[in-house]
């Protein structure tokens, strides 16, 4: 045993994952302990989840896992096989990463029209491979797989256009749709071009073709571009145009406008939160991002294009996680928020951590215990477990989660390097960075550079539940996630297989689910009764938006 001591600083995705990798089999062999901090009662960052009244479940998000995630699904894998709950807890509702994860194969996009909103969804195809196999290849999908992928597409397009067989003919000819290899650029470039025009004159003056002309026209000009920019022999690949917006790197390479401003690429800047917070008429992502992320969402999926899990995130990943790690020695401190990391004299290493301890347990508890159960299925509640705490009720209803919480600390607590630690896992968020590392950020350009460029930006979400069925509704497609929708909630998703997760009274039992989320767009309320009013018509226009046809469908039914 070497003596060391690792601290990871939050509990969020990045925290537990490297907790997960730190402690596995033989850890103790590397290192004395490994103990993980977390402010408030709960893990999961940006990703937790929580059990409300009648066992809600309240998310801080629409958490959807793509089917490219393989990182993601080999973790969550690993981690049911070792907890083996059919023979540790038969009981429990969710078994395996089957039981978490159910498939998605539907998408919709929301483009508005003359009579209110339009809705283009789209199937796509199962198929038979699995996420998170152990041995499956690691390498990120390369600019040659890009285009061949995308010569493909075209292919298939070409094969179902008149007149389009003898062009379909030369792109076989030439290797692109074989996977035996791609032509020489300037042939590609040929192909591109006399691809792109035929398809253009065959969709591009017909309005029912409307949407697939904008599918086509944004492929065709990622293709162009990808052979002009020369990013097939650049060793940076995708990386190369990241420093130009997506929408002006195909609209510069031939994108029609419509094709530009249509619902599929505004659904692309949605699905990353491409928006400034301060000014939501900017918005910006990387070209080699945008290029990257679509290829991978609709060309590189297993199993299914979404996995919706089959209760919140907290429930199925963080608390089978929290269980797993805890089996593996790991420690958990909750309630401690960190306040600073303090340097050396010489600004090369972390001396101290500081924080504080909001909180201290009731005498005779060793550990805080932070999971309940809702149907059998371990969960983390909305609100600490008091009686845990040696701390008056009145704590259950204060924002332990929030670093500016008022509620005063039990204690200030200093964890020294040597003494406490000999290395840091620093895992809170981007946004946390220049608050708890101001020192590091003052005396590291590397440091102040990556806080000054590297943006976040603030969302927000909110769920409806309602009585009748999404088909009473008048909505013939449940189980659908859609974007594209009316800013600032332009995503929502129909999220039906939760609902037997929660613990409702019978006879006040929903149907329907609703999940939204957006961009939290500060610029829009400058005060705090702007704001809710604000996010009142919000709440409205949504679930307007969800009733739309009701009164066709249950009659007397009034909004």
């Amino acid at each position: 045993m070497s003596g060391r001591r690792i601290v990871i600083l939050g509990g969020g995705m990045a925290g537990m994952a490297a907790a997960w990798r730190l402690s596995e089999p033989g850890w103790r062999h590397n290192y004395e302990a490994i103990t993980l901090f977390q402010r408030g009662w709960r893990l999961g960052g940006k990703g937790a989840s929580s059990r409300g009244v009648h066992g809600r479940i309240e998310e801080h998000g629409l958490h959807i896992w793509l089917g490219y995630y393989e990182n993601a699904f080999r973790l969550l894998r690993e981690c049911y096989a070792e907890l083996d709950r059919p023979r540790t807890d038969p009981e429990a509702p969710v078994q395996s990463w089957h039981d978490a994860l159910v498939p998605s194969t539907t998408v919709g996009l929301e483009e508005p029209a003359a009579s209110g909103w339009s809705h283009w969804l789209g199937d796509f195809a199962a198929n038979d491979l699995v996420p998170g196999e152990p041995d499956a290849p690691g390498e990120p999908m390369s600019v040659e797989d890009w285009v061949r992928r995308a010569l493909g597409l075209v292919a298939d397009f070409l094969g179902s256009l008149p007149g389009g067989a003898g062009l379909l003919q030369v792109l076989q000819n030439a290797g692109g749709t074989t996977g035996s290899g791609l032509p020489d650029p300037a042939t590609l470039e040929v192909l591109v071009s006399e691809a792109g025009e035929h398809l253009a004159e065959v969709l591009g003056h017909e309005e029912e073709h409307g949407r697939g002309w904008a599918l086509v026209s944004v492929v065709m000009a990622t293709m162009r571009g990808i052979v002009v920019d020369g990013l097939l022999t650049n060793p940076d690949g995708f990386r190369a145009i990241n420093d130009e917006d997506y929408r002006a790197w195909i609209r510069r390479h031939g994108a029609s406008e419509d094709a530009v401003q249509s619902t599929l690429v505004r659904g692309l800047y949605d699905l990353v939160f491409a928006q400034d917070d301060r000014d939501p008429s900017h918005t910006s992502f990387g070209a080699g991002w945008g290029v990257f992320l679509s290829a991978k969402t609709f060309f590189d999926y297993k199993g299914a294009i979404f996995w919706k899990m089959t209760a919140g995130m907290g429930d199925v990943v963080f608390a089978p996680l929290y269980q797993a790690l805890r089996r593996r020695g790991v420690d958990f401190e909750f309630f401690h928020r960190v306040d600073a990391l303090d340097l050396s004299d010489d600004g090369l290493t972390v001396d101290a951590v500081r924080m504080g301890r909001q909180v201290a347990l009731r005498p005779g508890v060793e550990r805080y215990e932070p999971l309940v159960r809702v149907k059998g299925l371990p969960c983390f509640p909305d609100r600490p477990l008091v009686g845990q705490l040696d701390a008056p009720e009145a704590i259950a209803e204060a924002p332990l989660e929030h670093h500016w919480c008022e509620w005063p600390d039990a204690e200030e607590r200093v964890l020294r390097r040597g003494e406490d630690f000999d290395d840091i896992v620093l895992a809170t968020s981007l946004g946390m960075v220049p608050l708890v590392c101001a020192e590091l950020v003052a005396r590291r350009p590397e440091w102040r550079a990556m806080t000054d460029h590297v943006r976040t930006v603030a969302t927000q979400a909110f769920q409806v539940w309602l009585g009748p069925s999404e088909e009473e509704l008048g909505w013939a497609h449940p189980g659908v996630t859609t974007s594209g929708y009316q800013k600032p909630f332009d995503t929502w998703a129909s999220m039906p297989q939760v609902l037997p997760a929660e613990d409702w009274p019978v006879g006040d039992r929903p149907r329907t689910v609703a999940y939204f989320c957006g961009t939290l767009v500060a610029a829009s309320c400058p005060d705090a009764d702007e704001a809710r009013r604000a996010r009142a018509q919000v709440h409205d226009d949504a679930v307007r938006f969800l009733c739309d046809g009701v009164s066709h469908h249950l009659p007397g039914f009034a909004w």
